[in-house]
């Protein structure tokens, strides 16, 4: 398990099960994991025509990804302007503007879903976490502007007036939008399933793999699978497939969804609130009038004991009432769960090396369900045999 604590978001969404693999299968491209990654490119394997299977370990949507932030923003944690300094322009607004196809690429899926996946436009604020950090948003503001984002610099006076936040300076970026991410994996598949004829096999893992002649043979618990293509998006496991790719760290982030509270004692557009220290505080709306408030990531892989969990979730519920002292929340559900980062600030996207046919979409960071989505229409370029230059940016060898 890569989460602890009592999850909200299963509790939003009756789970599809879908048998175990049993016996020998073969396809044109396998993808392994049953998380946001895994399912975006399970979705988009499946849709291009590909004769598509994924595995999953336990069962889908149920490890980290239960407990997705559902924040959907092109804005990395590593801001723009960073990304210019250590990346150069060209690279850096390649990686901001794929965050940003790839955010409008889950708007598309989207519209095809039920409404209960809660799609929802929605403004970020970035708000100056102490005073001397007014310069680095001016910087970002001005980055942002240049390569054509839309974004609004806001002084202590406005952001007070329009959000109630009591800080020195506000970065408000647009465009953005939250999402229910469990009931969205599940839609997905569900669509892919039916409509592209996906298949999928819960308690299946992968065990081994390796090329020969006749494509990839993979040794499953239960069973093999031939596939021409395979794509490991297995999230934040630690195990021997990631083992050799570099510039990772595993970290612990914590959060807790409050009990409803009244409609008007909301901030403007209920925007998405996050803040400019490392690690942050993120705070967002959630159907039903509550509220997530999460962050306090700590650098350990292990998973939270329930006694952290509690800590942090105290600690929590004492940040957002420095942020928001008029508004009244208490907690109802909190947890803790591991997730993965980059020392350079970007996911790892690509193919294995000296491997001709496996690939890997990591999308470590706190934009992960974003990296998501541009890296699986990314792995479909790739599969299909076109190269892009913006394919080096993200390769696992780097």
């Amino acid at each position: 398990m890569l989460s602890n604590g009592e999850l909200f978001w299963p509790k939003t969404f009756d789970h599809t099960h879908y048998p175990a693999l049993t016996g020998d299968e073969t396809c044109d491209v396998l993808v392994v994991g049953g998380g946001m990654s895994g399912a975006i490119t399970a979705f988009t394997m499946a849709r291009a025509g590909y004769r598509t299977i994924l595995i999953d370990r336990g069962m889908v949507a149920s490890e980290s990804s239960a407990a997705n932030t559902g924040l959907l923003q092109f804005m990395s944690d590593k801001t723009l302007a960073d990304c210019i300094k250590d990346f150069g322009e060209e690279e850096a607004f390649e990686f901001y503007q794929l965050s940003f196809q790839g955010l409008e690429y889950i708007r598309e899926l989207c519209t095809d879903l039920p409404a209960d996946v809660e799609f929802q436009n929605r403004d970020s604020v970035l708000y100056a976490s102490k005073k001397r950090h007014d310069n680095k948003l001016r910087e970002e503001y001005v980055a942002l502007r240049k390569f054509g984002f839309k974004c609004d610099l806001l002084n202590s006076r406005q952001l007070s007036e329009t959000y109630g936040i009591n800080r020195s300076m506000g970065l408000v970026t647009h465009g953005d939008a939250e999402i229910n991410p469990y009931v969205f994996i599940q839609r997905l598949l569900d669509k892919a399933v039916n409509t592209y004829d996906l298949h999928i096999y819960e308690q299946s893992e992968l065990l081994d793999w390796h090329e020969g002649s006749d494509g990839v043979n993979c040794h499953i618990t239960g069973g093999r699978i031939t596939a021409r293509h395979v794509i490991y998006a297995g999230g934040y496991a630690d195990n021997t497939f990631v083992k050799s790719v570099k510039k990772k760290q595993f970290v612990r982030s914590f959060a807790v969804v409050t009990r409803p509270i009244e409609d008007g004692a909301f901030w403007a557009e209920k925007a998405m609130i996050w803040e400019t220290a490392r690690p942050y505080l993120y705070i967002r709306h959630v159907e039903g009038n509550r509220i997530i408030v999460g962050g306090l990531d700590d650098n350990n892989k292990r998973v939270p004991s329930e006694r952290l969990i509690r800590k942090k979730s105290r600690r929590l519920v004492r940040e957002f009432r420095k942020l928001f002292p008029d508004i009244e929340i208490a907690a109802d559900d909190c947890y803790g769960a591991r997730f993965g980062e980059t020392t350079d600030g970007k996911p790892f996207i690509g193919r294995v090396p000296d491997m001709s046919h496996c690939y890997m979409l990591l999308g470590y960071g706190g934009n992960g369900t974003v990296y998501s989505a541009f890296g699986a229409k990314m792995l479909l370029e790739m599969i299909r045999g076109e190269k892009h230059p913006q394919h080096d940016i993200f390769k696992l060898d780097r």
